[in-house]
């Protein structure tokens, strides 16, 4: 045994001597933590029509599906969708994701996101009315759509653009659905459209809008109430793909600066913000007694049009034409408008307890500056909103 132990000292002694350019190397290596996304192995959901199973690809007078060769993103060719939902109830297919293979999804919910890339083929448009659901192997469905916060640019255009949904998006938790067990993804289209769509994948994301604990929803049972403060809560404002748009400083609150040519019909419109910090809103109680009110300064009035958005119920979408009974001119070109929540159509359908986000389009060009946006006390005529003795 002591010449043993003399050997092992002598056998150290002569590599120090001998080997001193020689790595040390510990004889335990810490080991490497693997992550939840590494250890995920259904990646892929589509990357080319002949290894990513789909189904629902058959034309009818509602949708034409073609795998396109024609510049893809990757792979030997894309999904190529065309679709009138006037002509159907229903109009979606759904990606066979690994062969149906059960997924489980709930180590990777909080630190992934389903990754695509879109594009049309002329102009730009600002959103597409398109779904995606995750179906389990119970039967249970959730869904989620596309968040102005995650699609590239706040646009889809010519280029491929990326888009993401969080897989906290998805409303699994109240469909009851398992996300330990699941089979397919399904992708969903209303209204119109037509829309290139490439390399469908799971992604590391960092949501930015993390669910909190207790209720996400804020209520609101008085007025006034400051309607999209700070910028981080605006969406169609980048001055990287146009400068038709801009953050303003004329009012206290933020405002933006349009520039929009008179003779040229733009693309770049639209935009929006949610009322408050991208959480769900309750006015329930005061919206027929409330107006939305905010500040212009331009030479003459244009024309915009107001729109509401819900996260949830039948009707999630109100909007209204604003005319020049909506204002009133306070001199030295300043103008204030009011639109009384009432004298919208369909108000009565809407869920007021989940307002989502408040959006403005610009249907005629010119320069002008509008901000200071707040939900006001208004109890007078909806069709005279200039005249309640409130104002």
């Amino acid at each position: 045994m002591k010449l043993n132990i003399q050997i092992i000292i002598g056998f150290f002694i002569f590599c120090s001597l001998s080997c001193g350019s020689m790595r040390e190397v510990s004889i335990y290596e810490p080991s490497r933590s693997i992550s939840a996304f590494d250890q995920f192995p259904y990646k892929t959901l589509f990357t080319n029509s002949s290894e990513n199973g789909l189904w629902g690809v058959k034309n009818n007078n509602c949708k034409e599906v073609y795998f396109d060769t024609n510049n893809s993103f990757i792979g030997k060719d894309h999904l190529h969708i065309k679709w009138d939902a006037s002509k159907c109830n229903y109009i979606g297919m759904g990606l066979k994701w690994s062969n149906y293979k059960p997924k489980n999804l709930i180590p990777i919910i909080e630190s992934t996101a389903i990754e695509l890339r879109v594009r049309i083929d002329s102009g730009s448009i600002s959103n597409t009315p398109m779904f995606f659901i995750l179906l389990d192997y119970g039967g249970n469905q959730c869904r989620a759509n596309i968040n102005y916060l995650d699609l590239e640019g706040g646009k889809i255009d010519t280029q491929w653009r990326r888009i993401r949904i969080p897989l906290q998006a998805f409303n699994y938790e109240k469909r009851g659905v398992n996300m330990s067990n699941i089979k397919e993804l399904r992708l969903e289209f209303q209204r119109k459209g037509d829309l290139h769509i490439d390399n469908i994948l799971i992604v590391p994301h960092d949501h930015n809008y993390h669910k909190t604990k207790g209720t996400f929803k804020k209520v609101f049972k008085s007025n006034p109430i400051k309607l999209g403060v700070g910028k981080e809560y605006w969406w169609g404002i980048n001055t990287k793909y146009s400068s038709s748009l801009q953050f303003g400083n004329s009012f206290k609150n933020e405002s933006i600066v349009v520039d929009l040519p008179q003779s040229k019909e733009s693309s770049w419109n639209i935009f929006g913000f949610s009322p408050y910090q991208w959480l769900r809103i309750d006015i329930s109680t005061i919206y027929s007694t409330s107006a939305l009110k905010f500040k212009l300064k331009a030479t003459q009035i244009p024309k915009l049009q107001a729109n509401f958005f819900a996260y949830t119920g039948k009707k999630r979408r109100l909007f209204k034409i604003l005319n020049e009974s909506h204002f009133i001119d306070k001199g030295n070109g300043i103008y204030e408008a009011y639109l009384p929540l009432k004298a919208i159509k369909g108000h009565g359908e809407f869920r007021w307890d989940e307002l989502k986000e408040i959006r403005f389009k610009i249907l005629e060009g010119g320069q002008f500056e509008l901000g200071d946006f707040q939900l006001i006390e208004f109890r007078g005529n909806p069709k005279k909103p200039t005249q309640w003795k409130g104002i």
